[in-house]
């Protein structure tokens, strides 16, 4: 069996995720350091927006800013006075403007000002006349759910059939967790400062924050200096090779892996999870699933050595290297008592296992799923919601804690699947930046599932075998979609990419060259 050295990746500090109070504390003992004033901050903030919107959209020529009562909307009479200098014809409105501006902020509005600039109240521009908007209400400064004057501007920008270009955070989504406070801009791009915002790569955060650009304005080194990231990004292109088989290897030292679920009605659950093993490398799949299923499972994929006899999986856990359970596993009398006997045998000898779908819905049944040892588990947001007795709502809202108290309750890593799947493992968080909305699809998990056994099977870590799972499950979808359109996306078109992703030189190796 192979095996290879931990994940090491050398990560940029635009891979790093900092919560808004880490940003805003590290930044200000960063510019005391490198002795640059905090409006300095403000001017290079505007200047990385402007160019941004320069680079990517030069054709648009009618700008309409929304400048907000702190320093997000000092950011954006920035961008506004860049705008203007340049000959672009820009209106600001701003929210509150009967309330004046404060430090930076108000030294922003007042170079705004003497440039020749106004400022127009909510309500009395309309954006049909303009090309793009720049968002400047909020940022990182919102703890509530949004209302008034803040309320009104985010629907008209969304209402709005202009580009959109958000300051450091979409107005009305939570920096840290990409929780939405009631009304929150949907941005085309996201310009963020100093360090990745957690809640701009996960959940709705992610999605409303489009396109993300990173800037450290000039302060990146000595801001890293002083705080640590409270999670990661990964994806496919930043990840080594996996390793290469010798040319004497046999099926035997490639992994054997056991898939157990399918009940009545479900064949094509466990199917999806035994052929993504198989296309991942694992050199024997067997698979366990109701008797009225074997049929179906063995004709769609004649390598998978299937059986539909409980009886014999005493035997079939003895010969596995690693099991997955759960895959259309059902919750009746055949489910639970398959998933009891597995635990039974999995307390007298412990192997690799993932646990996914209904194995996982179930999970309040057996508490012996808290004791497993080298256990994965895979649940969506209403799985974890079962899983922790709270709503689905509850998990989407702070997806980072949720995927912490999954693992601390069960002691396993988690890979909390959904927009920006996380990986929690007590130690560590990772969140994967590949990707797209067609996955919202039937039979996705499954494949993961399938992906990872083959992994862990074939060797790695558990460390490694989800991230390399969690990377290269989502980067196939990527493929598709690209070649195709996210819809009409369907699992199974996955197997072919997989198998070209496993087998790919990746453009970085431990050694950082080519093989």
């Amino acid at each position: 069996m192979t095996t290879n050295k931990e994940l090491e990746l050398k990560l940029s500090l635009s891979q790093h995720l900092y919560s808004a109070e880490q940003v805003k504390s590290g930044e200000i003992k960063a510019a005391a350091k490198l002795n640059i004033a905090m409006y300095e901050l403000m001017e290079r903030a505007g200047k990385a927006v402007f160019d941004v919107i320069s680079q990517h959209y030069p054709q648009k020529k009618r700008w309409l800013v929304y400048a907000g009562a702190g320093n997000n909307g000092g950011d954006a009479y920035v961008v506004a006075r860049l705008a203007k200098e340049t000959g672009i014809d820009v209106s600001l409105m701003a929210v509150l403007t009967s309330q004046n501006l404060s430090g930076d902020a108000a030294q922003a509005q007042q170079a705004w000002l003497d440039c020749g600039g106004q400022i127009i109240n909510i309500g009395d521009h309309h954006p049909e006349r303009d090309d793009l908007i720049i968002d400047g209400l909020l940022g990182t400064g919102v703890s509530r759910e949004v209302e008034g004057e803040y309320k009104t501007a985010v629907q008209q920008i969304n209402d709005s059939s202009c580009i959109v270009v958000s300051i450091d955070v979409p107005s009305g989504i939570d920096a840290d967790t990409g929780r939405v406070w009631g009304e929150a801009v949907v941005a085309d791009i996201t310009v963020t400062f100093v360090g990745v915002k957690s809640g701009l790569v996960t959940g709705s955060g992610r999605g409303h924050a489009g396109a993300l650009v990173f800037d450290d304005l000039g302060v990146g080194v000595a801001f890293q200096e002083t705080t640590v990231p409270k999670a990661n990004h990964v994806n496919f292109a930043m990840l080594p090779p996996l390793p290469k088989r010798k040319n004497h290897t046999y099926k035997g030292e490639c992994g054997k892996l056991l898939c157990i679920g399918s009940n009545k009605g479900m064949a094509g659950a466990i199917r999806l999870s035994g052929e993504a093993a198989l296309r991942c490398g694992a050199g024997l799949v067997k698979v366990l699933c109701h008797d009225s299923n074997v049929h179906s499972v063995l004709s769609g994929r004649p390598e998978l050595m299937v059986s539909g006899d409980i009886s014999e999986l005493g035997r079939l856990y003895e010969w596995a290297d690693v099991v997955v359970i759960g895959p259309g596993l059902g919750r009746n009398d055949w489910s639970r008592a398959v998933l009891n006997s597995l635990l039974a045998l999995s307390v007298k000898a412990p192997k690799p296992m993932v646990v996914d779908a209904d194995a996982l819905s179930m999970s309040d049944h057996f508490p012996q799923l808290t004791k497993l040892k080298s256990c994965v588990m895979t649940p969506h947001s209403g799985e974890a919601a079962r899983m922790l007795g709270q709503p689905a709502s509850t998990i989407e809202e702070n997806r980072y804690e949720s995927a912490t108290q999954l693992a601390v309750k069960y002691g396993a890593t988690i890979v909390l699947k959904g927009a920006g799947t996380i990986i929690d493992d007590q130690l560590s968080t990772w969140v994967c930046e590949d990707g797209n909305p067609g996955m919202a699809t039937a039979g996705m998990g499954d494949v993961l599932c399938g992906v990872l056994g083959a992994l862990l099977a074939n060797g790695l870590s558990i460390k490694n075998a989800v991230t390399y799972a969690v990377c290269i499950h989502s980067h196939a979808a990527d493929i598709i979609a690209a070649e195709k359109g996210p819809k009409g996306l369907l699992a199974s078109d996955l197997f072919e990419p997989l198998r070209r992703l496993v087998n790919f030189d990746n453009a970085v190796s431990t050694n950082n060259e080519r093989r």
